[in-house]
């Protein structure tokens, strides 16, 4: 038979309420201190082993004595814990994060008070939702965005040849070896061998390219750069370096004639069918670009039709997530080191309101889920389970413990995905054009 655990007889006291954060004050009489340390003690003295006694035959004034330490400590542990507990089950409360206890008083034998603080999500009723203004951006593909798509294939399909040019001009590829120094010691990561550079595209820092223009073929020569205020690695940030570089190559871009053998290179039948082929996903893409213009007007309605305080340790969560998101992808170019803790710092403060905006708008829009009863249900889910697993059919133990381990994430997408379609079918959208 299951052991029902006598209540606690606190007394509790809200000291401070905030729209996400609760502070109680709570207190332990010390008769239930007294009860919890005898009952310890008595757990102790089972399995303690002292000289000149067996192991759980120790006099109890022993134990008392030699584990005091051992005692105290899990009396506070099993008492906070039990009370925390009791304080939120009497008061219903749903904590986002494990309570905080602090300004604890404690000593055996006397009352145990201390502080409790929870985090709870804020009580947001969504309002003015239904009739949204918004305005749905052109889809229209003009034949010149056809052109500049068609040019841009033909130079993502160039081929390099070498130049008989003498002299680097703007217009070029270079290959070279360099070596970065900043008051005459290497930067790390700063050096590189056969290193192409497109002359033609912006560099991450200003002034490299074109402290090479006019230089030849095997020439040899120092371009000194400053590195921007805001750069990622702030060591370097404003700073002035050396790049010795040494000229390997020349080269300059082939772009391939625009005819029926250039549609066929990328498997089509002919130019024509490649111009209506680009039209086409032109076409695709304007209108996502469209839907997606569409969804961040409402979203943003939203947020500018509704203040509320977000718990903090969500915001952080997904501060964390986006900060490490853009550190990664820095990092894939190259741009800082793994483990830049200066980046990391920068990056956070950057990304903090993306992500207090990105908590405040997923309260939102349980708001209206909850409001207009749009919540997924299992048929929702076992229906996009079952598509996954229609279309993967090899995979079928792998989906299946992605759906059993990502159920909440899963359902908040459905649910996410639902609001939308509601917010879109009840708001007034308006052509651009009109």
């Amino acid at each position: 038979m299951e052991t029902i655990e006598k209540p606690l007889p606190t007394k509790t006291k809200v000291l401070k309420e905030e729209p996400c954060e609760i502070t109680f004050s709570v207190e332990i009489p010390k008769e239930e201190v007294i009860r919890e340390t005898d009952s310890v003690f008595q757990q102790i003295q089972t399995r303690a082993s002292l000289p000149g006694f067996r192991t759980g035959k120790a006099p109890m004034e022993l134990v008392r004595k030699n584990f005091t330490e051992r005692a105290r400590q899990s009396v506070l542990e099993n008492l906070v814990s039990r009370a925390a507990g009791q304080v939120l089950r009497d008061r219903k409360l749903q904590t986002i994060d494990t309570p905080r206890v602090e300004k604890i008083e404690f000593e055996l034998g006397k009352p145990l008070s201390f502080q409790m603080k929870i985090e709870k999500d804020p009580e947001v009723k969504a309002k003015d939702y239904k009739g949204i203004k918004v305005t749905r951006p052109s889809t229209d593909v003009t034949d010149e965005k056809v052109d500049k798509t068609l040019d841009e294939l033909r130079e993502r399909n160039a081929s390099l040849i070498a130049s008989t040019a003498a002299k680097i001009d703007k217009n070029h590829f270079v290959v070279i070896d360099f070596e970065g120094k900043i008051d005459g010691k290497p930067l790390p990561g700063g050096s590189a061998k056969n290193h192409l550079l497109d002359m033609t595209s912006p560099q991450t820092i200003a002034g490299f390219s074109e402290g090479l223009l006019g230089a030849s073929v095997a020439e040899q020569r120092p371009v000194t750069v400053t590195f921007p205020a805001d750069y990622a690695r702030k060591e370097w940030a404003g700073k002035q370096a050396v790049f010795d570089v040494s000229v390997k190559e020349i080269k300059e871009k082939k772009l391939p004639a625009l005819d029926d053998e250039f549609a066929k290179d990328l498997g089509l039948a002919s130019l024509a069918e490649l111009k209506l082929k680009v039209r086409e996903n032109l076409e695709k893409e304007e209108t996502a670009r469209a839907d997606k213009d569409v969804e961040e007007q409402i979203y943003q309605y939203l947020l500018d039709h509704h203040s509320f305080t977000v718990p903090p340790t969500l915001v952080e969560e997904r501060l964390r997530v986006l900060t490490q998101r853009a550190l990664s992808g820095l990092q894939r170019q190259g741009l800082i080191q793994a483990g830049d803790k200066q980046a990391e710092s920068t990056l956070r403060e950057k990304t903090r309101p993306q992500a207090e905006k990105d908590v405040r708008l997923s309260y939102l829009l349980k708001a209206v889920a909850t409001q207009e009863k749009l919540e997924p249900t299992d048929a929702d889910v076992n229906e996009l389970k079952k598509k996954a697993l229609a279309e993967n059919k090899d995979q079928g133990a792998e989906i299946e413990k992605y759906f059993t381990e990502r159920d909440s994430s899963i359902r908040a997408s459905l649910m996410e995905g639902k609001v939308l379609e509601f917010l879109k079918k009840n708001a007034k959208i308006k052509p651009a054009k009109e």
